[in-house]
């Protein structure tokens, strides 16, 4: 097929609609995904399969794209995706599809390491290979009219692309597809390990094993010397700042991060990594401009607006934090966790009706979110609705198996606010009783600063007055 495409797009032929196809399309099909979820009129269609092994998924992707007159894919392996996709360029105009096949290789997934019999956890991959990242590139690429189609073998991190994808509808129309029944669980992931490190024939190879490898010193040892061996190259830098945090030490990793910007300041991932090495390095106003010039380089990246509102609250400027919060979940409207820290800056705003809307969209996302019962059980109490409010602490307190000691305070005051008195009493002694030193006068101290707040909304009464005398008289 002739082709003007750019240097990093390749042409590919269009499958035709064989026999395999039309059986995958039977198996695979819109109706077992999720429907397009606040989808524009116009814009581009992306369409992403599933299967349990990825076989499927990739003849029904191809099969999505048969007939189309033009259709590019990147000039890259899909191993290098994640690292390699800030440098490919816009799609080319002429393009009618776009296909991703095997799209789960852009998500390395390192292994747990398991020692003697115990399964320790990993840390998160760097910002570069992680869905959001590499959706919000493709993204930023631009699909316009033309249709970008996807497959992928399902796994969880696969999933979190998926949820993505299919709740995004902010430039695109998305839809995902997958197998009618539940695929099997994926085995565990055999990364590269120090064999595969010692035969890194080149930086490229380096740079895969920092980015996959399980082993943290693997990993480490990969990335220096994917940095040595082409000190241009700002990937292996970001790579080094990365393995320098798993390390614990974040004025070496801010160093490698900025070596990386100083090659490439473009690279969003590095400005994103930057930031949350200075809010470890306590530097706020650092952390701030580093999250700003991450949503400047990659504004679909969701966590960027989310880190830069977290910043701002950080910095008890809560009206710039709630712009930046309301951005970040419009990008990725399926997380919980956003939800609730767009709720929390409602609730310190003042804005608790729409505080308690935000609180209860994080639970219907994740029901077993337990401070996000914590924070609506909060809101409805600052709301007045005492006796409400005392419930859903009561259940909070029931799936928090740490037994949240400011959380027990709260729950305190929503009794002595519903006219429970005596029961108020009796959490306020078993918290205190529970407690000694320090601790025990820190807890009063809050406990002193709820009851306040409590007067200045109902007024002092004979209840509140015992709970006040008792608060008092506890001792370290």
């Amino acid at each position: 097929m002739a082709s003007n495409a750019a240097p990093s797009w390749v042409a590919c032929p269009a499958a035709s609609a064989g026999p395999d196809i039309v059986e995958a399309a039977r198996t695979i099909s819109p109706a077992n995904g999720w429907p397009a979820h606040r989808a524009p009129p116009a814009g581009g269609r992306w369409r992403l399969f599933l299967s349990g092994d990825g076989e499927a998924a990739r003849f029904a992707a191809a099969g999505a794209v048969s007939g189309q007159r033009a259709v590019v894919t990147p000039a890259l392996a899909m191993d290098d995706l994640p690292l390699r996709l800030h440098r490919l360029g816009p799609l080319p105009d002429h393009a009618d599809a776009v296909l991703l096949a095997d799209l789960h290789r852009a998500f390395p997934c390192r292994a747990a390491i398991r020692r003697r019999g115990a399964q320790e956890e990993t840390p998160p991959l760097p910002a570069i290979a992680t869905p959001a990242y590499v959706l919000a590139r493709l993204g930023q690429l631009g699909s316009g009219a033309r249709t970008l189609v996807a497959s992928a073998q399902e796994d969880e991190i696969v999933r979190r692309a998926a949820d993505l994808l299919a709740g995004r509808g902010a430039a695109c129309q998305f839809e995902v597809a997958r197998e009618p029944v539940p695929p099997a669980s994926p085995a565990p992931v055999r990364g590269p390990g120090e064999r595969e490190l010692a035969g890194a024939a080149s930086a490229a190879e380096l740079r895969n094993i920092a980015l996959q490898a399980p082993a943290a010193a693997v990993r480490g040892q990969a990335a220096t010397a994917a940095a040595e061996a082409e000190p241009d190259d700002p990937l292996g830098h970001l790579l080094a700042g990365c393995a320098a945090n798993e390390r614990k030490q974040p004025a070496e990793a801010a160093a490698a991060f900025r070596r990386a910007l100083e090659r490439d300041e473009s690279l969003a991932a590095a400005h994103f990594e930057l930031g949350k090495t200075m809010i470890v390095l306590d530097d706020l106003e650092a952390a701030l401009e580093c999250f700003r010039r991450t949503t400047e380089t990659l504004p679909g990246f969701a966590p960027g607006w989310a880190n830069a509102g977290a910043a701002l609250g950080e910095l008890e400027r809560p009206e710039e934090a709630l712009g930046k919060l309301e951005r970040a979940a419009d990008l990725d409207p399926l997380s919980h966790s956003l939800a609730s820290n767009l709720g929390v800056t409602l609730r310190d705003l003042g804005r608790l009706a729409e505080a308690e809307r935000a609180f209860r969209w994080a639970l219907e996302l994740a029901p077993d979110f337990v401070f996000g019962h914590y924070n609506l059980a909060n809101a409805v109490y600052l709301q007045g609705r005492h006796r409400e409010a005392v419930g859903l602490f009561e259940k909070a307190q029931a799936m928090d198996p740490s037994g949240s000691d400011r959380q027990r305070l709260l729950l305190a005051a929503a009794r002595l606010a519903a006219g429970d008195v005596e029961k108020a009493l009796r959490d306020y002694r078993a918290l205190f009783d529970s407690l000694e030193g320090q601790m025990r006068l820190d807890m009063r101290t809050v406990a002193q600063w709820d009851l306040r707040r409590l007067a200045e909304r109902t007024g002092v009464g004979p209840g509140l007055k015992r709970a006040a005398e008792f608060v008092r008289s506890v001792r370290a």
